[in-house]
């Protein structure tokens, strides 16, 4: 078709169509909407003219009409590494394919602090530009819950705050994971198990490290302030934490981190100190990306499907757009340990492996 023809399909209105088969223009418009009220054979004639005129309904007068943008926000939090998320990613992409099953859009925003962040949902708010948002990497006094809260407009968060009560959220049960994570490590044979943590603002990085400390803990193992670092949520983050975590005293022989991205770092800086992964030293991260099973070694990872819970967190807001009064839903779900090949029995104890490094 040419660009001519293109130009003339588009200029098709619903009053060029009426015209056409010769009703009024409200019985176009209800025929379109789905309306029964109108005999199957002038249904029939007129779906017949809009598609041999091709007439196309306008989206931003259905949007006007209907007092909706058909359009859902995510503005990205960026800076201290948190722009390069693997993680994200993925979960973005699984928002945009649910979201274009529904014929509805994505709009991306991004802000690099806290005040610019509300600011930014401030925003996209008086122009109208979305029907709701959602939040990632939620705080644990999140300013933009609190923001959203107050001019109750709808939102689904990815993960908790302080006062999840109040809204809708899907989240992992993070201290349950890293829970489990020790208990592993230690049925390993591990006695000094390290951790390398995200910014502690965020939520779910308070989450995963209190898991860690409940469970080492609970084994009557070593908790010190040696064996815990916090880092950003990326592979240099990793590598710095495990470089930090390898030059203690009594170094640990197993390492939890609190992504995927940094668990690749602290493997990769391993290698760099003569380390063997799965040997030497035992690495374990979270996110269950894909690429974690092309390494070498493979990653062992707690996994929850990224693309799954963008789907997810899509309907779960759509939802609420469409039932602004209902209860807020909350829904938390389980992360599964992926093992493969960066865990396993220690081959040398804390002092060997201290003695190792030194030389």
């Amino acid at each position: 078709m040419s660009d001519t023809q293109d130009k003339e399909r588009a200029s098709v209105t619903i009053s060029d169509v009426a015209r056409h088969v010769g009703v009024a223009k409200g019985t176009v418009s209800r025929v379109l909407n789905n309306y029964t009220d109108i005999s199957a054979a002038t249904r029939e004639r007129i779906l017949k003219a809009v598609e041999e005129l091709g007439y196309h309904p306008s989206s931003t007068a259905r949007s006007l009409k209907r007092g909706r943008q058909d359009t859902i926000g995510l503005v990205m939090p960026l800076g201290r590494g948190r722009g390069a998320d693997p993680f994200l990613a993925e979960f973005i992409d699984g928002i945009a394919r649910a979201l274009d099953d529904l014929n509805l859009d994505l709009l991306i925003s991004t802000a690099h602090s806290a005040q610019d962040i509300v600011q930014a949902h401030e925003r996209l708010m008086a122009r109208r530009k979305v029907d709701g948002f959602i939040l990632t990497r939620t705080e644990v006094d999140d300013p933009r819950v609190n923001f959203l809260l107050a001019r109750k407009f709808p939102f689904i968060a990815l993960g908790r705050t302080r006062n999840a009560e109040a809204y809708s959220w899907l989240d992992v049960d993070n201290e349950k994971a890293f829970v489990e994570g020790v208990e592993h490590v230690a049925d390993l044979g591990h006695s000094r198990i390290g951790m390398i943590s995200g910014p502690i603002d965020l939520n779910f990085a308070c989450q995963r490290l209190d898991g860690y400390r409940k469970s080492v803990g609970r084994h009557g193992l070593v908790l010190s302030d040696e064996l815990e670092v916090e880092q950003p949520l990326t592979e240099e983050g990793g590598a710095l934490g495990a470089s930090q975590l390898l030059a203690a005293a009594l170094p640990p022989t197993a390492i939890l981190c609190a992504t995927d991205a940094q668990a690749i770092g602290a493997m990769r800086q391993c290698g760099v100190m003569g380390l063997t992964v799965g040997k030497d030293v035992t690495i374990i991260g979270y996110d269950g990306l894909p690429v974690g099973a092309y390494l070498d070694p493979p990653l062992t990872t707690f996994s929850q499907s990224a693309q799954e819970a963008g789907g997810t967190i899509a309907s779960m807001l759509i939802a609420e757009i469409e039932k602004p009064l209902a209860p807020p839903t909350q829904r938390l779900v389980s992360a599964t340990l992926v093992r493969r090949g960066s865990d396993g029995p220690p081959a040398r104890t804390p002092q060997e492996l201290a003695a190792f490094l030194r030389h």
